[in-house]
């Protein structure tokens, strides 16, 4: 049985609404749709039905024209994109893109043509969340299980990929991030705390 038939529609405020000119939506997915820093482009991951093709793909946000295919990814099983592309917000050309290829969720930064240009966390570990960018440091703050498989700490990667924890307790971290990224308010629990 064939999926539900999705369109994805952009709001004109001065105009009537359009859709993203995306193709027949039989059988695919449109999932973690993100935008350009500058509102003008509009990114969306599109998967097939068996969940095993996905790619990340551009549109004009003016016109709902498809600008480019920028990455894809297959897989023998199936490809799970959780998360939209966020741009670095010191420099609107790059982009940081989560991703299992290595068998693990990871960090990956691209340019905004779709060049990979850095796998910047990697192990055998887990990237849970990225929280967000220290802007002064140029840094990404995320959460993973980096040390031990039950414990979610906190760290700081450069986009060299330079890794540094930012708490000393172990446990299970839940993180909020200032927006200038400088300050993070961390609750965290563990089997000895009451």
């Amino acid at each position: 049985r064939s999926s539900d038939l999705v369109v994805m529609m952009i709001p004109d405020f001065e105009k009537a609404a359009f859709a993203l000119k995306a193709g027949d939506p039989t059988d695919r997915y449109f999932t973690n749709i993100s935008w350009s820093p500058d509102s003008k482009t509009i990114y969306m991951f599109e998967l097939n039905r068996a969940q095993n093709d996905c790619r990340l793909v551009s549109y004009d946000a003016a016109t709902g024209e498809k600008l480019a295919e920028l990455y894809r990814e297959t897989s023998d099983k199936y490809v799970e994109p959780l998360h939209p592309i966020q741009f670095l917000p010191w420099d609107d050309t790059r982009f940081i893109m989560q991703s299992q290829k290595d068998g693990y969720n990871h960090l990956y930064l691209f340019d905004a043509s779709g060049k990979e240009l850095k796998q910047i966390t990697k192990g055998e570990w887990v990237v849970m969340e990225l929280l967000g960018f220290n802007k002064k440091q140029k840094t990404a703050i995320f959460k993973a299980n980096k040390e031990h498989p039950l414990h979610h700490r906190l760290y700081s990667v450069s986009m060299k990929g330079e890794i540094k924890q930012l708490e000393t307790v172990d446990g299970v971290h839940n993180a909020e991030l200032s927006p200038s990224g400088n300050f993070l308010i961390d609750r965290f629990s563990t089997p000895t705390t009451t």
